[in-house]
């Protein structure tokens, strides 16, 4: 059992976009605002998942050119912190990633659209997608809570899902991504019993967060936030919730500057000696 073993476990089954990696890391270990992340700590989390440096600098490049991440010098030393933009994006995520479970709205509601040419439609759809409305139609959404005060146009009605039929079921978690949720699972299993039993480096700490919170990231975020009862029944949603959080909380929150103490002290202890 050890740290090596579980985070070999995780990136194995992963899909390590290094770009998308990268914004979990900064959502993850420095979403506060002011929250920098030194160049060689960054360094140090991404090589130990297994990503090589240049693909690090090529998704470096691209975040600060979409205005992700900025970037400041001291000395010699890159430091790297979220923009105002990347911070609202990743905070918008935050809520769901983190949630110990899913919404439980007591009342729903409908909004129909009426006619509309085909562009029309589709920005329409995207504004809904964005909200949170489940498309259970072309032109009709579900969503959490009272309807709005302004409809922009559309028919609303509130009131309380008496029947979810299968077919929703499955188009809400279709079977791939409900095979994803399965494997996701198998995996929080085996790498949670290949933790060892004392205490786990700061760095292993944080790369073992990341790849935790960066899979479950992947799937949460594929689909709308429902309760339980909207996805089909056995579905292994809940349980890999579970072995999120209880993994999140055993790991706990590594600070940036105990590893990069730690990379300091192994760069020393690496360092030949003088006679």
């Amino acid at each position: 059992m050890s740290a090596e073993a579980a985070i070999s476990a995780l990136a194995q089954d992963a899909e390590l976009r290094t770009w998308s990696l990268i914004v979990t890391i900064f959502g993850d270990l420095a979403r506060a605002p002011g929250a920098e992340i030194p160049g060689p700590v960054l360094s140090a989390i991404t090589a130990r998942i297994g990503i090589k440096p240049e693909a690090m600098r090529v998704a470096l490049h691209r975040l600060r050119k979409d205005d992700w991440l900025a970037s400041r010098r001291e000395g010699r030393v890159s430091h790297y912190g979220l923009t105002d933009a990347g911070r609202a994006e990743s905070e918008r995520a935050t809520a769901r990633i983190y949630a110990a479970g899913p919404p439980n709205p007591s009342r729903w509601h409908l909004l129909l659209a009426g006619p509309m040419d085909p562009a029309a439609r589709l920005e329409r759809e995207g504004v809904q997608a964005a909200a949170g409305y489940l498309c259970l139609a072309p032109g009709a959404w579900l969503g959490p809570g009272p309807a709005p005060a302004d409809a922009d146009g559309m028919f609303a009605f509130e009131g309380e899902p008496v029947h979810l039929p299968e077919w929703l079921r499955d188009e809400i978690m279709p079977p791939e991504l409900a095979a994803a949720y399965r494997d996701f699972a198998e995996t929080l299993a085996g790498a949670a019993k290949a933790l060892p039993c004392g205490e786990i480096a700061a760095l292993d700490r944080a790369a073992l967060r990341v790849l935790v919170v960066h899979g479950w990231r992947r799937l949460v975020l594929r689909h709308p936030d429902l309760p339980d009862v909207f996805f089909p029944e056995n579905w292994a949603g809940p349980r890999a919730r579970a072995q999120v959080l209880r993994l999140l909380d055993r790991l706990g929150q590594p600070a940036i500057e105990s590893i990069g103490a730690e990379i300091r002290s192994a760069r020393l202890d690496e360092a030949p000696s003088r006679s």
